[in-house]
């Protein structure tokens, strides 16, 4: 019985088998299909799309074409020709849609990549159209905004006429205070920012009024360019406004700065007079003589009764004249502070050279016969540079020779222990 089934575990792998590649086969059928179909739907979404962005590209374009009309009527020829140029381009865009919309409908199933492809184009072509429009007929509602807006808008500009003139008033006395105390170059760019607004106020002015003048006769033109023009002369009167008061702001800072530049050009003459007259090189002196005189002639003439000045540009040459008094002030410390250190130094310069010298003779003399030439050569210099280092008036070449003479000193010293060993 054994030996009569030996088939039956094959017959049950195939069959086990063969269950699976139907079960894998059926799975596979259902992917493909349920792919299908989302595919299927995904165009029909994108086609819904499509004709929906292509019939409103073709309403927005009749809509356009109603519009033009009246932005022609209210606004001139001039207003509606970019609605006019937007128009011819929408219009051949919706031609090319319908175009593709066309082929779209004959073609044949199959051609799916095809289809989608138009389909995409037909969108495009579309929002574009539509987009541009859109965008015009904006700024044509804007413009009825201004106009319909146009009354409140020339109360609102005569409000800010009257308080630009009230600045420019202001701004006109603070200038001419100014011209009192400060050169005329100095204040040019002030002047000149007043001027600017002074003009640009006079546009605005005569903008407002003309827009008021038509609104006041019921006249069907529009005043929104004027309105624009008012719009823009304000600010650039406030512009100008405000650069009057930033100039004469920096007036105020270089003036300050300047009378603080005075008082340390001041100072700094005291103190240089000072250090001169207790300064010992002559030279020394007679550039602090030149500096002082230099910055005092300076503050002399910057100080005239009834001058008018240029803050910014004097500013510039105190400060150029004190620094040079203040780099001569600095040399001539450094040079006192060298002598009194030198003349602090010299006494012991001078002791510590006499002492090396005595150590030094004192072994010659007990080795006369041992101790050669050399060592007594340098001991007679030695000896030699102090002497000029007690008679020498200048602390510090009195110090740099006494050092000499220690140098000599303790060479001899060194040259006769050699020579005795």
């Amino acid at each position: 019985m054994g030996v009569e089934l030996w088939w039956l575990p094959s017959v049950i792998v195939f069959a086990v088998a063969a269950a699976s590649a139907v079960v894998i086969v059926a799975a596979l059928r259902r992917r493909t299909k349920q792919r299908a179909l989302a595919a299927q739907s995904d165009a029909h979404e994108r086609a819904r799309r499509a004709a929906i962005s292509l019939v409103r590209a073709d309403d927005a374009v009749q809509a356009a074409t109603e519009e033009l009309g009246f932005a022609v009527a209210q606004f001139g020829e001039a207003a509606g020709r970019d609605l006019r140029d937007a128009l011819d381009a929408s219009r051949r865009d919706l031609r090319d849609a319908f175009a593709l919309q066309q082929r779209l409908d004959d073609a044949i199933p199959d051609a799916a990549d095809a289809r989608s492809r138009w389909t995409e184009q037909i969108t495009a072509l579309a929002d574009r159209a539509a987009g541009r429009l859109q965008e015009q007929t904006g700024h044509l509602d804007d413009r009825r905004r201004v106009e319909r807006d146009a009354p409140a808008s020339v109360d609102r500009l005569r409000r800010e006429l009257a308080a630009l003139a009230t600045r420019l008033t202001a701004a006109d006395a603070t200038i001419s205070g100014l011209a009192a105390r400060y050169a005329e170059r100095a204040l040019a760019a002030p002047q000149s920012a007043l001027q600017n607004a002074r003009t640009a106020l006079g546009q605005a002015q005569r903008a407002t009024d003309a827009a008021a003048a038509r609104l006041a006769a019921d006249s069907l033109d529009p005043v929104g360019e004027e309105l624009s023009a008012a719009e823009l002369a304000l600010f650039q009167a406030g512009r100008s406004l405000g650069q009057v008061d930033d100039a004469a702001g920096q007036l105020a800072r270089a003036t300050a700065a300047f009378a603080e530049s005075t008082a340390h050009a001041q100072a700094s003459v005291a103190e240089a007079r000072e250090l001169r007259d207790r300064h010992e090189e002559p030279e020394a002196r007679t550039a602090l003589d030149r500096a002082i005189a230099e910055t005092e002639q300076r503050l002399g003439q910057l100080a005239e009764p009834g001058r008018r000045s240029d803050p910014a540009v004097e500013l510039v040459s105190l400060r150029e004249v004190a620094g040079r008094l203040d780099r001569a002030r600095s040399d001539a410390r450094n040079r006192q502070l060298r002598l009194e250190n030198a003349r602090a130094a010299l006494g012991g310069a001078l002791l510590t050279a006499e002492s090396q010298i005595g150590v030094t003779r004192e072994f010659i003399s007990s080795n006369r016969s041992r101790v050669g030439a050399a060592a007594r050569t340098r001991l007679a210099e030695a000896e030699r540079q102090l002497e000029l280092a007690r008679a020498e008036a200048d602390p510090v070449t009195a110090l740099d020779t006494a050092r000499r003479a220690m140098t000599h000193a303790t060479d001899a010293d060194a040259l006769a222990r050699f020579d005795t060993h």
